[in-house]
């Protein structure tokens, strides 16, 4: 039996010794990679200290390239500002659009939103709108690659509360006159 003992013991060893050879190994790696990805940063932050890769746009800073011509170099850089965002607002009323005031078909939305420039982004107000009519419009604004956004109507809510806020001042100013 005492060998049986001595054969497992040694066999136990054998294996914690090659689990602390993998964890060396393992850790061996970690900091290889580590050391890997700090040279890589330090490279990156030299080349673009240096204005080399990455199209920084400083390259070469001496004018010979541009002794045979007439413009300054200034003119050659190109500076786009872009449009604001235009909002343009749809009213999505049961199964009716409306559009600047007036009831709109979809194709009729569809045509005007085909016209409208990038910049424009569609508003739609939902004022207790079909569940289709909101699909049909959002699909089609999907189709059409315009961006939109949702908003809901809160008009009936706001009117009904100041309808009540005038019946309450009236019945106080009829207190007054008694």
């Amino acid at each position: 039996m005492s060998i049986e003992k001595d054969v497992e013991k040694k066999y136990i060893d054998d294996l914690e010794r090659q689990n602390q050879k993998l964890k060396k190994r393992k850790k061996k790696r970690l900091l290889l990679l580590l050391l890997i990805l700090l040279l890589l940063a330090a490279a990156f932050l030299l080349l673009n200290f240096l204005g080399l890769g990455l199209g920084t746009g400083k390259g070469s800073k001496s004018n010979d390239s541009n002794a045979g011509k007439d413009e300054p170099s200034s003119a050659a850089q190109v500076t786009t500002t872009a449009e604001p965002t235009v909002y343009v607002d749809i009213k999505v009323s049961g199964s009716s659009y409306i559009y600047q005031n007036q009831v709109k078909t979809l194709e009729d939305l569809k045509s005007t939103v085909s016209t409208m420039k990038d910049n424009v982004v569609i508003r739609i107000t939902d004022d207790n709108a079909t569940k289709n009519a909101m699909d049909d419009l959002t699909n089609m604004l999907t189709d059409s690659k315009r961006s939109f956004t949702r908003t809901e109507d809160n008009t009936s809510s706001s009117t009904g509360e100041s309808s009540a806020d005038s019946s309450l001042s009236d019945s106080s100013s009829q207190k007054d006159n008694d």
